[in-house]
């Protein structure tokens, strides 16, 4: 919810015809063990779906405070911090698994990945103690990190933004379909079966999931590991020029303003109408309201006719939510919530899947799945942040103030934006 440093890149896929003398389905200039964009496109429902798992991964913790806290003999605020912990969680790993997908191929890192979730959700499915079952939670956002650099991968080696715009879009609607369904179902098996199942149901897909890794494409031919001489030189020194790149520090700062606006605002919609007197049945509805908008803008964005712009697809998700900031900082009131979240879902589908999928090229092939991982970790770290900074505001009712300082933070995205996508239109 994918670097200007000279790694070892893998050949960009392409739909021309061989050449004389060439493998079968491999184009002229294509590196050995690189996969046509079909055969990529082929494999790309079992990483959909190991992004639908992780996804529903991160919702069922919530309907679930009460039976955890007291199955687990502890307070809410415990249980509660396993929120927190696994964004946490997800949010340092993704550049580990940025950087493995880059060194070894997405494939080999989504494996590993999904193994470490399949093994973490079935210590938190028998876990007995509190804290063991909260950090059994972050080493499971951990694993499940690997999804984002891996499908950023992937969706890259689809070729042109209009086939990589319209995978991508099908993921998310996928994925926000889960999140508006997951909740529920964890909360009727867990009154009609164990808290304990909803976990081993994770790790048994999880599991499921990391052994199709092997019918995936590779999308590059990595190059082997030598951790000695002037190999290890040679890495480190890549590396800190992958730290001193500016496209990297751009898509930092873009993920920054999008996880304050596009994650940020939404987490605060229910809140927000816990503070103007609406009750708990209105911010269980806002969410959906919300999840159901996602999915219709990530279907729009699918069904969009033509090659699209970048540009054109950025301005829109922008305008979208820096109209709902403005809106919910001038009336913060129960219809205008409402319609923010609407605003913010439909808004999520264009500016998102473009970010995912254009974005990441501002940066050399060979380090793409670390450009991913660090859209992706500012985005999930701002949130974090700014929610927790931001709820004090709300208990206080300085609804204006803090939509105010959102709408800046929207301001501020949507021009990084404009000026970001005049650099690149493919």
């Amino acid at each position: 919810m994918s670097t200007s440093a000279q790694l070892s890149p893998p050949a960009a896929p392409t739909t021309a015809r061989s050449a004389p003398g060439s493998a079968p389905g491999t184009a002229p200039g294509t590196a050995p063990g690189t996969a046509p964009a079909r055969r990529t496109t082929a494999g790309l429902p079992a990483l959909h779906l190991a992004a639908a798992v992780g996804n529903a991964d991160w919702h069922l913790t919530a309907p679930l405070l009460g039976v955890l806290a007291t199955a687990l003999h502890t307070d809410p605020a415990t249980v509660t911090a396993a929120i927190g912990a696994y964004s946490l969680g997800q949010g340092l790993a993704l550049p580990f698994w940025g950087r493995l997908s880059d060194r070894f191929g997405p494939r080999r890192a989504l494996r590993w990945g999904l193994t470490v979730a399949a093994l973490s959700a079935a210590v938190a499915a028998v876990a007995g103690d509190p804290r063991l079952w909260v950090a059994a939670r972050a080493a499971c956002g951990a694993g499940f990190a690997a999804v984002a650099p891996c499908a950023g991968l992937y969706h890259d080696a689809l070729g042109p933004f209009a086939d990589r715009r319209r995978a991508y879009a099908r993921m998310m609607t996928l994925t926000s379909a889960v999140a508006v369904g997951a909740p529920l179902l964890a909360g009727l098996a867990a009154r009609f079966t164990s808290w304990r199942a909803v976990f081993a149901v994770v790790a048994l897909l999880a599991a499921v999931l990391a052994r199709h890794t092997r019918a995936l494409p590779p999308t590059a031919a990595p190059s082997p590991v030598r951790t000695r001489g002037p190999r290890l030189r040679s890495l480190r020194l890549r590396s800190l020029r992958l730290l001193r790149s500016r496209g990297l520090w751009v898509l930092a700062g873009l993920g920054v303003a999008e996880g304050l606006v596009l994650l940020g605002v939404p987490a605060l919609l229910a809140p927000t109408l816990t503070a103007v007197g609406a009750g708990d049945r209105a911010g269980l509805l806002v969410t959906v309201v919300y999840g159901a908008s996602v999915c219709a803008g990530s279907v729009a964005v699918r069904r969009l006719p033509g090659p699209g712009r970048p540009r054109v697809l950025l301005a829109a998700g922008g305008a979208a939510g820096l109209l709902a900031t403005v809106l919910l900082a001038a009336r913060p009131a129960v219809p205008v919530v409402f319609a923010a979240a609407v605003l913010l879902g439909l808004a999520w589908g264009p500016l998102h899947t473009t970010l995912q999928t254009w974005a990441p090229r501002l940066l050399a092939p060979g380090a793409r799945g670390t450009a991913a991982s660090v859209l992706a970790m500012s985005g999930v770290l701002a949130c974090a942040a700014g929610v927790a900074l931001a709820a004090p505001l709300v208990e206080r009712g300085a609804l204006t103030v803090l939509f105010g300082t959102l709408g800046g933070f929207a301001a501020v995205l949507t021009a990084l934006l404009a000026g970001a996508a005049r650099h690149l239109t493919k």
